[in-house]
């Protein structure tokens, strides 16, 4: 089994390094190869990494149905398996891939929550922009909504990324791919504040003046951070509504949707391979609009029974 510890620490630094996921990412793939791992080393007869075959993965797939996991979940973990085993056989550690003979489950399309513009606005109305941190804050959601980054490519923008007099910043995103993101006058605005007044306050000798959010200490932000920011905007209103550095970027983009945006400009903005990726908004859009053609249409309600 030892070996295949170090083929996990390969796949990792893979993923960390040429793929680069984000920490979140990497710990739910290294998770779900640990729990197979521990799987392999529970059976009666110890079975090498090269008898690993297909027969062997659906009596897994088995294990994992025992425990009830929901069709997502099931569906991640398989996931996980069938990169691992394409990284190994590309890498020519094992000469077959056995999860070319596993299906994964077919999932329900789940609609992603997302903000109304007035939760937005509340949401934005909340740090003390009289305080460095608070016009960090405020320039931290300004730009998740102005912009609709993933949480991993806002803590990794510099002050090299934007060019804020032309309107757009250079992101890079999944699989190290550059993108060019228009950047709207409200940011814009947020981060010359910031910049200004706030992050000098953070800085401090011997740590790099290069990326654009830092902590109170001068460290760059990392995810957690920058959930942990949002959570305390939350808290200190009391509002029970559920909010992420992702709803917001769906907050983004249904909002552009909704005010007719191209649903290819928004595939552009936020980065995604495939346009189905994208797609999943419009359904959001729809139920909108068949909201208020039921509410405002006098053809619209049917007449009671």
């Amino acid at each position: 089994m030892e070996e295949l510890y170090i083929y996990i620490n390969h796949f990792i630094n893979f993923l960390s390094v040429e793929k680069d996921y984000s920490q979140h990412t990497i710990e739910a793939y290294n998770k779900d190869l640990i729990q197979w791992t521990n799987w392999l080393e529970s059976l009666d007869r110890r079975i090498n990494l090269s008898e690993v075959d297909h027969k062997a993965i659906r009596v897994y797939i088995n294990y994992l149905n025992k425990h009830n996991y929901s069709k997502r979940t099931l569906a991640r973990k398989i996931a996980t398996l069938k990169s691992f085993f394409k990284f190994l056989n590309r890498e020519a550690f094992i000469e077959n891939n056995p999860m070319v003979y596993i299906q994964s489950p077919k999932l329900d399309k789940r609609l992603p929550n997302f903000m109304y513009e007035y939760q937005i606005e509340k949401l934005l109305s909340i740090p003390d922009k009289e305080t460095p941190r608070g016009l960090r804050d405020y320039c931290l959601l300004e730009v998740l909504y102005g912009t609709g980054l993933r949480v991993s490519e806002l803590v990794n923008l510099t002050r090299g990324d934007l060019h804020l007099k032309e309107g757009y910043i250079r992101v890079i995103g999944k699989g190290n791919k550059e993108r060019i993101v228009p950047i709207g006058s409200f940011a814009i605005k947020s981060i010359n504040a910031y910049l200004d007044k706030g992050r000098p306050e953070f800085y401090k000798e011997g740590i790099s003046f290069e990326f654009l959010f830092i902590g109170v200490r001068g460290k760059v932000l990392n995810d957690r951070m920058v959930r942990k920011i949002i959570d305390d905007c939350i808290e200190t209103t009391a509002q029970n509504i559920d909010v992420s550095p992702h709803i917001i970027r769906h907050s983004f983009a249904t909002h552009l949707l909704e005010r007719g945006s191209d649903i290819r400009v928004v595939q552009s903005f936020l980065g995604h391979e495939s346009l189905s990726t994208t797609q999943v908004y419009t359904h959001i859009t729809k139920n909108q609009l068949k909201k208020v053609y039921d509410n405002a249409h006098p053809r619209a309600k049917r007449e009671n029974s």
